[in-house]
């Protein structure tokens, strides 16, 4: 006979099992280090509860102006992404190349198909964009228009810059005081149909009809957002209005292009030039005296505001009629109705009263 075999004791089972449970845990642990399994399965392998930790859900977030490389655009963008992560908010930055209403539709349908949460732009065109938009909103999407807008039906709100009287009368009040009460100017927009460009318009008429009744608008022309045939534009209305006083730019590539025209022209300091854009890309056209007044606002402030309404847009917690906190940006009032002095329609948010930048002030800013 062989030798007896030894009978297993009951302590002896107790620690083949804890060797077997150690191996295990070394085997698990192993493969976690080559990507096999997840470290909630070596958590339950050596009998210990699990907890995962687990970042808030992201906010998909985009943000899409007229076109890309405009600097108020830039700056706006500027101030999004300095406060997007703190708001949970995952942001992404698109638009057409140039300013184009269909470019912006092609962007937004493929925004849906991507399943973001908020869709934030200024629009090209009030009506173009319409159906895609309010396809967005019946998928849940919340559409928060800003700069320049959309019809009401196409989205939830509205970021208006400023009150439209506001700024208007900024303008027209600094022109008049450079030309006198009876002058001959002309305005530079981008488009016939820019939707903030025409209600500027339409409130400096109406200012002007009430305050200086012998200041003669003479023309407007057209730059198509592009500061090339926005020279040209300029040039051409100085050539055909020879007792033009001013010339007023309300686009930003139509102020570097304006005061440009003026200056290759020899006529800086003779024509006016005041306008509505950034200091940051005038601030020569200041120096030589060829501009002399841009409005404003704060368009990185603005950019962070975008933001705060996205977030609280998507978490349901704006309605007309009520108010809300942007952080450090301070209380915001939300329109229930329209009102035809300020340019707000019903869900409008009024950003802020216009700044003045003069060859006095403009290195003070930095946008």
């Amino acid at each position: 006979m062989g030798p007896k075999t030894k009978t297993s004791t009951k302590g002896d089972r107790q620690m083949s099992g804890r060797f077997m449970r150690r191996g295990a845990l070394v085997r698990l642990t192993a493969l976690l280090a080559t990507g096999g399994l997840a470290a909630s399965m070596v958590a339950a392998a050596s009998g210990a509860s699990a907890t995962t930790s687990r970042a808030p859900a992201k906010i998909k977030v985009a943000i899409v102006p007229k076109l890309l490389g405009l600097p108020v655009f830039e700056a706006n963008v500027k101030g999004a992404e300095e406060v997007a992560p703190s708001l949970g908010i995952a942001l992404k930055y698109t638009a057409p190349a140039t300013a184009s209403a269909e470019g912006q539709v092609q962007i937004f349908n493929s925004l849906i198909l991507q399943h973001y949460n908020v869709i934030t732009l200024s629009a090209d065109d009030p009506t173009v964009p319409a159906p895609v938009l309010e396809k967005a909103m019946k998928a849940g999407i919340k559409v928060i228009s800003f700069d320049s807008d959309v019809i009401p039906a196409a989205r939830d709100f509205f970021i208006q810059d400023t009150a439209y009287n506001t700024i208007a009368q900024g303008v027209i009040n600094a022109t008049e005081k450079f030309t006198g009460p009876n002058a001959q100017i002309a305005i530079m927009s981008s488009t016939p149909d820019a939707t903030i460009q025409l209600a500027w318009i339409g409130a400096m008429k109406s200012y002007i009809k009430t305050k200086f009744p012998h200041l003669k608008i003479v023309t407007i022309g057209y730059g198509q957002s592009n500061q090339a045939t926005s020279l040209t534009q300029a040039e051409d209305i100085i050539h055909s209005y020879p007792s033009v006083k001013a010339i007023l730019p309300i686009d930003g590539a139509a102020v570097v292009g304006t005061a440009q025209a003026v200056q290759d022209l020899g006529d800086a300091g003779k024509i006016g030039v005041f306008g509505i854009g950034d200091p940051l890309p005038n601030q020569k056209y200041f120096a030589n005296g060829s501009l002399q007044a841009l409005f404003l606002w704060n368009e990185v402030n603005q950019g962070k505001l975008i933001m705060y309404v996205a977030k609280l847009a998507y978490e349901n917690k704006l309605h007309a009629g009520g108010t809300f906190t942007a952080g450090p940006l301070g209380t915001f009032t939300i329109a229930a109705k329209a009102n035809p002095v300020t340019g707000a329609t019903r869900n409008t948010i009024i950003f802020s009263k216009p700044l003045e930048f003069t060859k006095a002030n403009y290195k003070q800013y930095d946008f």
